[in-house]
C-alpha cells in the first residue's frame, strides 16, 4: 500500500484516533435538493429530509452538517443494530460503518461477533455494510500502522462471503473521511425519500420514466 498521509484536523475539535487516510481531490457534493416529479412538477418541497439516528456506541461518528440538502438533523440513539439509521425507519434500515483498521481487527480477531452482529443486520429491509476504503486499499498489503498479520485476501473473502451469506452488500468508499460521510449521506437520503414516497402512496419512484 503506498505511504498514506495523515490528516491533522484541528486540534480542538478533533477527538477521533489518527486514521491513516489519502488526500484525493473529489468534486463538491451536490448542494440542491433530491428532485421529485409527478406530473412534470417538482414536488420536492412537499418531502421531508430525513434525521439521521446515530447509535450512541459510535465512538467516531460521521458528521452530516455539511449535507443539509440531504440530512435535516442527527439524533444519538441507542440502535438494536448498526451505526446509523433514520427516525421513522428504524426496524428497516441500518448501516454498519467500518474503518480499515477496525475492519481487519473485526474480521480478523472478533469474527464470531461481527458474524452475529450480521445476523442482526440481515432482518433489515435495507441494511448495508460501509468500508472506509476502497477495494483497492483492501487488497493492497497492510502497512506496519496496522499491526496485523492478515491477510488482504482473507479480509477481501470475508466480504465477499457475507455478502453472499446474509445479502448485506458491502459498500466502498475511500479513506478520505469526508467521501465517505458523502457516501453515507447520500445513501441514508435516497433509502428514506424513496421509503417516504411509497408510504405517502406517490409510488416508489422519484421521477416518471426515469428512476
Amino acid at each position: 500500500m503506498t505511504k498514506l498521509l495523515r490528516e491533522i484536523e484541528n486540534d480542538d475539535d478533533w477527538d477521533c484516533p489518527d486514521e491513516l487516510i489519502s488526500h484525493p481531490d473529489p468534486v463538491a457534493p451536490p448542494s440542491g435538493r433530491l428532485i421529485v416529479k409527478r406530473g412534470g412538477h417538482s414536488i420536492t418541497r412537499h418531502i421531508p429530509k430525513p434525521v439521521v439516528l446515530v447509535d450512541t456506541r459510535e465512538k467516531c461518528p460521521f458528521d452530516f452538517n455539511r449535507f443539509p440538502n440531504w440530512i435535516a438533523a442527527e439524533k444519538r440513539q441507542a440502535l438494536k443494530a448498526g451505526d446509523y439509521s433514520v427516525e421513522g425507519m428504524e426496524t428497516l434500515l441500518v448501516l454498519e460503518r467500518k474503518t480499515l483498521t477496525d475492519l481487519i481487527t473485526t474480521v480478523i480477531q472478533q469474527r464470531e461477533r461481527f458474524l452475529k452482529q450480521c445476523e442482526k443486520m440481515a432482518k433489515y429491509r435495507w441494511r448495508a455494510l460501509l468500508i472506509e476504503a476502497s477495494y483497492e486499499d483492501i487488497k493492497s498489503p497492510y502497512d506496519e500502522e496496522y499491526n496485523t498479520l492478515a491477510h488482504p485476501n482473507a479480509v477481501s473473502g470475508t466480504l465477499d462471503a457475507l455478502e453472499a451469506r446474509f445479502g448485506i452488500p458491502v459498500i466502498y468508499t475511500s479513506l478520505y473521511r469526508p467521501l465517505a460521510e458523502e457516501k453515507a449521506a447520500s445513501w441514508l437520503s435516497k433509502h428514506f425519500t424513496y421509503w417516504y414516497l411509497e408510504e405517502k402512496g406517490f409510488g416508489r419512484v422519484l421521477q416518471e420514466g426515469d428512476l
